[in-house]
């Protein structure tokens, strides 16, 4: 998208079909986990859509109320905040699936955030020093 440039006037065609098409992706998705959990049980599917229903205006009404403090935020570090969360709720619901008992229950799902962010924080240095490195060979 950076190579397209910014239009001179009107409306970002290509921010608008990306965005579009991550909303779509991830619209999808919700809408796979509700189906999957009113197919759990029955009557499930209606609590499943009242919830999805509840975190969409969530969403948006966060998004609305947030997004000029965000639009401060660097894009790395927002990217980064956003992998520490989905890999420990990624890592406790696939625990979850396979019918292991956390300590603490849900509370341990605090323990993963502060363990990838530990663990991130650790090797983000370690990555870009091999990145330097890579960029200073390719140079020579």
């Amino acid at each position: 998208m950076r190579r397209l440039g910014r239009p001179a006037q009107g409306w970002d065609r290509a921010a608008i079909a990306a965005s579009f098409q991550i909303t779509m992706l991830e619209g999808t998705e919700a809408v796979f986990i509700v189906v999957a959990i009113g197919a759990g049980g029955s009557g499930l599917l209606l609590p499943a859509s009242v919830g999805a229903l509840a975190a969409l205006l969530a969403v948006v009404a966060l998004g609305l109320a947030l997004h000029r403090p965000l639009a401060s935020v660097p894009e790395n570090t927002l990217k980064f905040a956003v992998g520490v969360l989905l890999s420990a709720f990624g890592t406790f619901w696939v625990g979850e699936g396979m019918g292991s008992h956390w300590p603490g229950a849900d509370w341990s799902i605090l323990g993963l955030v502060f363990g990838f962010l530990i663990i991130g924080l650790a090797t983000v240095p370690l990555a870009r020093g091999r990145a330097v490195a890579r960029l200073r060979t390719a140079m020579r």
